[in-house]
């Protein structure tokens, strides 16, 4: 048995580079693609098989438990027809690292690092075994394919990939010493006590006064030595390459808003196709087709506070500054006091002429308790009660 990783590996994979790549396969769709993005974007509440349902009062909220999303929610919207963009052939390299992690504070680790890097050196994911392993895939074929590798090429990738695994090493070593620290430092403070201690004792007992700067220099490699006992040590090894032949596939999606939703997917290396925000250009979820005829993330997305209608951030809504809420700018409704324009919630009828007023400009009468626009109420002469134009007219008959 060889060794993954070890120099005789190496060799051999070398001589396989140079006569055909050890694994390489291509990747095809099995059915029609219409009926796989079926699988993947769903216009109606849906819940997977692995969703775990939560009771929320008395409702029932189902949450989904996979590590990526099986589903692309669309809500306020339905889909029409999906129409395929583009298809073009695109070639991936997954590399797979051994690392262990060993210190004598704790058991040791050991995981196995899957690097995908697309043909241009990109870095397209990272997975940790936990990842959907492409074989388990039903929508998928997957059929051996046999082609050169230059070494060359195979050197410049695995570069960037150790570039990268440099750094995904670093954030493991920090959360693989987390649970030792504090013993760590504990069990150096015992041993620079006992250090001194020993030196101590010694002292007292042969009456010898020592030359302090070469005591110090030794205690401080005694210290660096225990140090590095307690240090994590890591091994990394090479274990494996597969190379992916598979397409892109870019497509639409439109909805009965008018608008077209914008995805691509590449078999055998997305979990599901990926859906770019027009607006914020982030990738999301779920998402909400506009009445402005748009498709956006809930982030990019306004609900009017008159209609409930959603519109994108890009729709010409008014802003109301008391609710700090939008409303569509041929809703709401124009304060006969002020003149300026306000949410429906907002409105009141004065009960005398029922001419609309705001909340800043409509006050009781302090006979009939009825609402008045400020410009139809009155106040009688001693300023204690302001009232409506009938019991003002009232009280002026009165005075008379």
């Amino acid at each position: 048995m060889i060794t993954p990783g070890s120099p005789t590996f190496q060799q051999i994979l070398d001589e396989c580079l140079d006569k055909g790549v050890l694994c390489q396969i291509t990747v095809n769709l099995k059915g029609e693609l219409e009926l796989l993005l079926k699988n993947y974007f769903k216009d109606s509440p849906f819940f997977c098989q692995d969703c775990k349902k939560v009771t929320d009062g008395e409702e029932a909220v189902n949450i989904c438990e996979k590590l990526h999303l099986c589903y692309h929610q669309i809500n306020n919207g339905k889909i029409i027809f999906v129409k395929m963009v583009k298809e073009e052939p695109v070639r991936y390299y997954q590399f797979y690292f051994s690392a262990t992690f060993r210190n004598k504070l704790r058991t040791r680790n050991e995981e196995l690092i899957i690097l995908i890097i697309s043909e241009d050196g990109n870095i397209v994911s990272v997975d940790d075994l936990s990842g959907k392993n492409i074989l388990d895939n039903e929508a998928l074929e997957i059929q051996d394919f046999k082609t050169k590798l230059k070494p060359a090429v195979f050197d410049e990738l695995k570069a960037i990939a150790d570039k990268k695994l440099e750094t995904i090493l670093k954030e493991k070593l920090i959360l693989f010493d987390l649970p030792i620290i504090r013993e760590k430092e504990a069990k150096l403070r015992s041993f620079d006590k006992r250090i001194r201690r020993d030196h101590l004792e010694q002292a007292i007992n042969t009456k010898y006064d020592s030359d302090s700067q070469e005591w110090q220099t030794t205690h401080e490699n005694l210290l660096k030595r225990e140090e590095e006992a307690l240090t994590t040590s890591i091994s990394v090894k090479f274990i494996n390459l597969l190379v992916i032949n598979t397409a892109k596939v870019t497509f639409e999606l439109n909805l009965d808003n008018n608008s077209t939703l914008h995805s691509s997917i590449i078999f055998g290396i997305n979990h599901f196709p990926e859906v770019i925000c027009p607006i914020c250009r982030n990738t999301f979820s779920e998402g909400f087709a506009t009445h402005d005829s748009v498709y956006v993330c809930k982030s990019c997305s306004i609900q009017s506070i008159d209609t409930a209608k959603i519109y994108s951030k890009k729709a010409a809504l008014k802003l109301d500054e008391t609710l700090n809420e939008y409303f569509e700018p041929d809703a709401g409704f124009v304060c006969s006091v002020c003149g300026k324009k306000h949410s429906r919630l907002l409105e009141f009828k004065c009960s005398h002429d029922n001419s609309s007023v705001c909340i800043f400009h409509y006050d009781y009468c302090d006979l009939c308790g009825k609402i008045f626009s400020k410009l139809n109420l009155s106040y009688t002469d001693d300023f204690q009660h302001q009232l409506c134009p009938k019991h003002a007219a009232k009280d002026k008959l009165k005075v008379h």
